[in-house]
């Protein structure tokens, strides 16, 4: 009963912290920008997406301001002091915060496998009005040995049109291959009737260019059209289509920072709000005589948004390659998550 009782009212607090900070979030953008959208459903569209992008920022804070909404709660109405008269321990009474934040924590990680992760690209597109476009121009990247441009790309409908491939040996174009169009297969991508020009020698040793014409040709093994249009278009991924992006790049040898970036952005960063959680509750004072209660929750939400707003920085510059992601992401959470425990075995020794 004392697990459901501290569980509901917890649930409920964070809940309308979240929907009250979501809320004034995707209103205030829409007040900026919603007169420009063309027409009702486009406005209706757009404030959806931006609502479901603040939930994915701004989760984390609801689960720590949940928990100080509702500890504070208790105090002021010796509720805290009345459960501990019964014998119940300071852990017992931190289960039901654990399992609420971790429940939200991985309902969020879930809903990042799918377009609730790409809310933000949705909404800059309807904003833009740019969301009938369904196609990328002049991508331009490397692929093994090679060089590869594409004039055009339809991930939608997983077909490229003008692929030129650079073949090179020793820093230096060996071979060009040119198609108007490929499809792709579920695995590669397949063109046809593919030009190749080469550079050789004639009988008798001059350089000349030969022309060849290759009926079908298989390449870009892996890259699915998604995944190619979201990774060199500067768009926003789904967990799913990170972890294949981050395996795609280490293959060709390009730089993999701002993928594993948003990988740890997404899984690792919001466990910083449970260690916090975790501090305040074995931190806060059982009743209300030994707390000044506005200056303490004062305090409280101030070192929230301290702390989410340096880990939020160090995130975003692992983003730009300033500092390498394990850094920027990892290790501060680490460490809060090591004075969380070590808060939590402080708390075991008192009541």
């Amino acid at each position: 009963m004392l697990f459901k009782y501290i569980a509901f009212h917890y649930l409920k607090n964070m809940l309308i912290i979240l929907m009250g900070l979501t809320g004034l979030f995707a209103g205030l953008d829409f007040m900026m920008n919603g007169s420009g959208l063309p027409s009702f459903n486009i406005k209706v569209l757009y404030i959806f997406n931006k609502w479901q992008e603040s939930l994915n920022l701004l989760y984390p804070l609801a689960i720590i301001f949940g928990g100080i909404w509702t500890k504070i709660t208790f105090i002021k109405k010796n509720t805290m002091g009345a459960i501990y008269a019964l014998g119940v321990s300071r852990i017992e009474v931190f289960k039901p915060f654990l399992f609420i934040s971790l429940t939200t924590y991985f309902l969020f990680v879930g809903l990042n496998f799918t377009s609730f992760a790409v809310a933000q690209d949705t909404a800059r597109a309807l904003k833009k009005n740019e969301y009938n476009m369904k196609r990328s121009e002049d991508l331009f990247f490397k692929y093994n040995n090679s060089f590869v441009y594409i004039g055009s790309l339809f991930p939608y409908e997983r077909k490229l049109e003008n692929l030129t491939i650079f073949e090179l040996e020793n820093d230096k174009v060996v071979k060009v291959l040119s198609a108007s169009s490929a499809t792709f297969n579920g695995s590669e991508w397949l063109a046809e009737n593919v030009t190749q020009k080469s550079k050789t020698t004639d009988s008798n040793g001059n350089p000349i260019l030969k022309i060849e014409q290759i009926k079908r040709l298989n390449t870009l093994k892996g890259y699915n059209p998604k995944v190619l249009n979201s990774i060199y278009e500067d768009k926003q991924l789904t967990l799913y289509e990170s972890l294949i992006a981050k395996k795609l790049l280490s293959t060709q040898g390009v730089g993999t920072y701002k993928v594993r970036s948003d990988i740890y952005g997404k899984t690792i960063l919001p466990l910083f709000s449970i260690a916090l959680l975790m501090i305040l509750i074995f931190r806060f004072p059982f009743h209300a005589r030994y707390m000044n209660i506005g200056g303490t929750t004062i305090k409280a939400l101030g070192g929230t948004l301290f702390t989410w707003g340096v880990l939020f920085a160090l995130q975003q510059m692992g983003t730009t390659a300033v500092i390498i992601p394990e850094l920027a992401t990892i290790l501060p959470v680490s460490l809060l998550w090591t004075y969380a425990i070590y808060t939590l075995g402080k708390a075991k020794k008192r009541i």
